[in-house]
């Protein structure tokens, strides 16, 4: 009988993303512009992690508009299929959206490291990208930045962090605790987004954080 393998190392600590394209989104993405400028023009937004940008409230989400609800059921569907094989075919547990917001980044604007903790799972519909999506190789304007949560790793080769260079119609999925960024926006044409949380909870109730 063959012994283990002394030097087989346990992987710990995996952090996993899902960006995708979402289908179907060039039928919404003009009216989805046209709203959420329209929201920005009515509401003063809030203050959280974004610099020289604007953050919608609560209230967005609440505000009923057939294209945010298409792109919420949407990325819900794909979270559901996603994450369905870390919790066991969704046998005892559920997936609700536990918030969502807009986000518009004019010239310089950026949102400074933070997490979604102690939600569940986090994401970032991409509305408008703009001349963002040719930028030159090494240009990382208005991209995302995932910080590496494990920096020891970096002896074996697995450090540094993660960006993601957004595109019209992708959302990226990814653990609520994991600190992300966005650097600076240097274009003049406004980057849109929609953000997300999303919460589990056990069949037949309510969400819990």
């Amino acid at each position: 009988m063959s012994q283990p393998d002394p030097f087989s190392p346990i992987q710990l600590f995996s952090s996993p993303i899902f960006p995708t394209q979402i289908s179907g989104f060039e039928e919404h993405q003009a009216a989805l512009v046209a709203h959420i400028l329209d929201h920005k023009s009515r509401q003063r937004g809030v203050m959280r992690s974004n610099r020289n940008a604007w953050h919608s409230g609560e209230e967005f989400a609440l505000e009923p508009n057939e294209h945010v609800a298409w792109v919420l059921k949407r990325v819900l569907k794909f979270a559901h299929l996603a994450l369905g094989k870390y919790y066991h075919g969704w046998q005892g547990l559920e997936l609700s959206l536990g918030g969502a917001w807009a986000n518009v980044l004019g010239p310089n604007g950026w949102n400074a490291p933070h997490h979604h903790f102690p939600l569940h799972w986090s994401g970032v519909f991409y509305v408008q990208v703009g001349s963002m999506a040719h930028n030159p190789p090494g240009d990382p304007s208005g991209h995302i930045e995932f910080l590496n949560p494990t920096p020891w790793m970096s002896p074996m080769g697995q450090g540094g962090n993660f960006v993601i260079a957004p595109k019209d119609g992708m959302t990226v999925l990814f653990p609520s605790s994991l600190y992300h960024f966005v650097h600076p926006h240097t274009s003049e044409e406004e980057r849109i987004s929609i953000a997300y949380n999303l919460a589990l909870h056990p069949k037949g109730r309510k969400p819990f954080t």
